[in-house]
């Protein structure tokens, strides 16, 4: 055995004994505590098969990394190598879970999201980040900045501000700078009085509608999706959700079919009472009129492709053309994913 070959050997020794001592086990892809030199530059794809020559305290060291190079997945967990998206993580981890990941801002700091790697309830695909969530049904819940906690019948829920009359609450989820061009998500909320369904005018306008309406961007907003409540499931008057059977109901342009609609009660009554039994957008107890309602399958999960790639945070907003106690809409249970 030549001198030098007995040097590189001693030294990939070292190395690996490096990579497994930093590790804490006996095999250099599991278990880890910090990364060793070896993984710095092994983690590397640019340096996959090379070996790497260093030179240290007047010695050489060398590094030869495998071939095939280290498992992504490992290497990510050591922070060696960034992702900036959960589809992302998915190209590159192939049976990455779903759950929460670091991901990668463009300036450099790193955010844990939750990322939606089955996408069983938008289009099939995994690699959906998660932007926005309320579940006010769990222990400690809150409402998200400027919707207000009210209780409706013993039920702890999301609304606009009660004695602020006609309009709309509203907050925001940040899409952290991120590219996206799909927007999928959930809503559920419940009926209070008599709401009005989709009532037509400008999505900048507040009031639209009696419901939720979810837009991005602003002068104009771009909208996305909309959840309306009519005044009632046999309803046929303007105030009736457009899906209803032999409604007058119309939506501007800007919504189209890109909404819900259901409503809490069976016949108009002009009372402020709640309405707990008839869940709103859960595609269930559409009768009289109201059954074409809940045709779609997806109720009341929602996909839209957006005409171009944005960044732009997505606003949700509250909204009631009346005030308490004549109206509400609120919500317990909001997602929002973007990809």
């Amino acid at each position: 055995m030549s001198s030098h070959y007995f040097a590189f050997l001693l030294s990939f020794i070292v190395l690996l004994y490096e990579a497994n001592a930093s590790s804490g086990m006996g095999h250099c892809t599991t278990g880890y505590r910090t990364p060793s030199l070896y993984h710095q530059y092994c983690c590397l794809t640019a340096n996959n098969g090379k070996k790497i020559n260093l030179r240290e305290n007047n010695s050489n060291k060398y590094i030869l990394c495998p071939t095939a190079g280290l498992p992504k997945a490992f290497c990510y967990s050591l922070g060696l190598i960034k992702f900036y998206f959960c589809s992302e993580v998915l190209e590159n981890i192939s049976n990455a879970a779903s759950g929460y990941y670091n991901i990668s801002q463009s300036n450099g700091s790193i955010v844990s999201v939750y990322c939606d790697m089955e996408g069983s309830k938008c289009d099939g695909n995994g690699g959906w980040m998660r932007i926005g969530y309320i579940n006010m049904t769990e222990p400690g819940a809150t409402c998200p900045q400027s919707l207000y906690t009210y209780t409706y019948g013993g039920k702890t829920l999301c609304d606009k501000h009660r004695y602020s009359g006609g309009g709309c609450s509203a907050t925001f989820f940040s899409a952290i700078g991120l590219n996206y061009t799909k927007v999928c998500g959930q809503a559920r909320g419940y009926q209070f009085g008599t709401p009005e369904g989709i009532n037509g005018g400008s999505p900048n306008i507040d009031g639209y509608v009696d419901g939720i309406s979810i837009t991005h961007g602003s002068n104009p907003r771009q909208h996305i999706w909309t959840y309306a409540v009519g005044i009632a499931a046999n309803g046929t008057s303007s105030h009736s959700c457009p899906c209803n059977t032999g409604t007058t109901a119309t939506t501007p342009s800007y919504v189209g079919n890109d909404y819900y609609c259901e409503s809490g009660v069976t016949s108009s009554i002009f009372a402020p009472n709640f309405y707990p039994d008839d869940i709103m957008w859960d595609g269930q107890q559409c009768d009289y009129l109201e059954s074409p309602c809940c045709s779609n399958s997806t109720v009341p999960w929602f996909i839209k492709t957006l005409p171009q790639s944005v960044t732009d945070d997505i606003e949700l907003r509250i909204c009631n053309s009346g005030g308490y106690p004549d109206e509400a809409t609120p919500i317990d249970i909001i997602e929002i994913y973007i990809h």
